[in-house]
């Protein structure tokens, strides 16, 4: 269970009610509101990479603080709006954690990198490889390939942030049949009335008139 309680960040509107809620395996908070509410800096003070304005998140019982943010950084995957690929070749993306020594688990094997490809049609472009390069990829594809390796890395916690902002419908319904088929928690931030409409709970951070 993740347990959110009274969080804010620094951005919040003075006017806005914390955010507290209990999240399980399976379950999907959406942070909705109009641009300059703080629902970035909302997703990064989850991520661990802001300090909360006040509230606390707590995962398996345990309560997130300085002294153990690195633990809690790798229960999360964190997808920001311009996916961060940091290598040259897909299979440099794929591997990337594994590379900067950031993942203590094995490898991905080049059938496993193949499998998650797929799951996103992505293995057309590699003629059964994962050697291409990213350069050659569309911006919706380089948002599926930020999807892809996260999935690699098969952490409980995904916080995405517009994750569909690239993507045409069908890549966005398939997104969303894939996550739903894994043991995650979800929180994101979108705009976009079908993604927020698969959420389970949308937690409103404000409206067009304030």
């Amino acid at each position: 269970m993740l347990s959110l309680q009274s969080l804010t960040s620094s951005f919040a509107p003075a006017n806005l009610s914390p955010l507290s809620i209990d999240l399980a395996i399976g379950q999907h908070l959406t942070l909705s509101g109009p641009s300059g509410c703080g629902k970035t800096s909302l997703l990064k003070v989850l991520a661990g990479l802001m300090p909360a304005q006040s509230g606390e998140i707590q995962w398996q019982q345990q309560r997130v603080t300085d002294s153990n943010l690195v633990w809690w950084r790798k229960q999360c995957c964190y997808l920001p709006q311009e996916p961060v690929l940091g290598a040259e070749t897909i299979s440099g993306v794929l591997r990337l954690p594994w590379a900067l020594k950031a993942e203590s688990t094995p490898q991905p094997s080049d059938e496993r990198c193949r499998e998650v490809l797929d799951l996103f049609g992505l293995t057309h472009h590699f003629n059964g490889k994962v050697d291409a390069e990213v350069s050659t990829l569309s911006g919706g594809e380089k948002q599926r390939l930020a999807v892809a390796r996260a999935l690699l890395l098969e952490r409980p916690i995904w916080l995405l942030d517009e994750p569909t902002s690239a993507l045409d419908a069908k890549s966005r319904d398939r997104l969303v049949s894939v996550l739903s088929e894994h043991a995650i928690i979800q929180v994101s931030i979108s705009h976009d009335p079908a993604w927020v409409a698969s959420a389970d709970q949308v937690y409103d951070m404000g409206n067009d008139d304030e």
